[in-house]
């Protein structure tokens, strides 16, 4: 029994470990973004672009995951991912055009689709019975990544040392933590229903799409934040990287201090009433953006809004799961197919709204992405 319970938490270990990296690799090209737009020749829309193609590209491999999983298990497949995620992260620093950088930035999402989709699912076959917390408690890890990521490669890049050099040390570290996994021959899991019956059965289910598109919205108002604000801190107060990634960091820190507040409220308030205080909370000050002129009351808001919007994407999921009677594995999974393309929206139309009208401006993206999840989280509730 000890050595099945030592087993567990090596796994999830390991699998909070690789939700650092996963967050860590995906934070590298926006903190990165201006240095590699001038270097590249890109735009706004062409610098939004490279996070939203990925998407694309996400929404099908992770549908296969789902069989893929059913046929060798998570384990097996994560480690895949996180070879694929290393190879990629090797390779990007080659880029020497747009086009290039989307070529290669396509293996990256390959890698980064295989561990959006499993990490969620192992977890919850790891602990079945849990409330939210645990799931809330791996993804503090996400920001944890972020905020870490983004001082780090923040003052390294204001030090003049090349993106490309820190993409490629990236890739090392993601090999690294593969190593953690243990053999899935040494962890028994429940197996996961890789049938097209059953993924025709959760897409059947009216509520899927509300939790769906409910997430999909959640994800895009932090993926606005998450991509872009060490980019506007950047051009709007015409600063050196380190000041963009205290941006993303701030944000960062509020979205780690929120999940671990979150892993506790959960069982308290309950995952609904939660998730509506959140998006009620995010929604009535993500306005101030556009009113604020100065780094230091920049910096409050950005933690605000990351400790808004933190507990969204893990506790939409715990309610599908709990709510919802079908297997969690392929739910979570096509939950995050929602989800992925919900966050990169928000890189790609703030990038043309910011060539027409200003990088500011295209903020304008996140209450209304906030608005509509709100809406869609009540009209689920009336429909329980």
């Amino acid at each position: 029994m000890r050595t099945e319970t030592n087993m567990r938490s090596r796994v999830y270990g390991a699998a909070s470990a690789s939700l650092f990296i996963y967050s860590s690799s995906a934070i590298a090209l926006p903190i990165s973004l201006v240095r590699i737009s001038q270097e590249l020749g890109l735009n706004l829309t062409q610098g939004g672009a490279l996070g939203f193609i990925t998407s694309i590209e996400q929404l099908f491999i992770m549908i296969a995951s789902s069989f893929l999983a059913a046929r060798f298990g998570k384990i097996r497949i994560i480690r895949t991912g996180l070879c694929i995620l290393a190879l990629g992260l090797a390779l990007f620093p080659l880029s020497s055009s747009f086009l290039m950088a989307i070529t290669l930035m396509l293996i990256i999402g390959l890698g980064n689709a295989l561990l959006e989709a499993l990490l969620t699912p192992l977890v919850e076959d790891l602990f079945p019975n849990d409330n939210g917390s645990k799931m809330n408690l791996l993804h503090a890890f996400w920001p944890i990544g972020t905020c870490v990521t983004v001082l780090v490669l923040g003052q390294l890049l204001s030090m003049g040392i090349s993106w490309r050099i820190l993409f490629v040390a990236l890739s090392l570290i993601v090999l690294t933590i593969g190593a953690f996994f243990p053999s899935s021959k040494k962890i028994i899991l429940p197996k996961s229903r890789g049938d097209f019956s059953h993924a025709l059965e959760i897409f059947t289910h009216p509520r899927f799409w509300l939790f769906g598109l409910a997430l999909a919205f959640a994800g895009g108002a932090e993926g606005a934040f998450a991509y872009w604000s060490a980019s506007y801190i950047q051009i709007q107060f015409d600063t050196l990287p380190r000041a963009g990634a205290f941006g993303t960091a701030a944000f960062a820190v509020g979205m780690a201090v929120g999940r671990f507040a979150s892993s506790t409220l959960a069982g308290k308030l309950g995952l609904k009433s939660l998730i509506i205080l959140s998006l009620s909370i995010g929604l009535a000050i993500s306005g101030a953006i556009f009113i604020i002129n100065g780094l230091l009351a920049l910096y409050v808001f950005l933690f605000m809004m990351g400790l808004s919007v933190a507990c969204l994407w893990p506790s939409i999921q715990s309610l599908a799961g709990i709510e919802m009677d079908v297997d969690p594995t392929p739910l979570m999974i096509f939950l995050s197919c929602f989800g992925l393309p919900g966050f990169s929206s928000a890189t790609l139309l703030m990038g043309i709204i910011g060539d027409a009208r200003g990088i500011q401006t295209g903020f304008i993206i996140v209450p209304l992405y906030l608005c509509l999840s709100l809406v869609l989280i009540l009209v689920n509730r009336s429909k329980h």
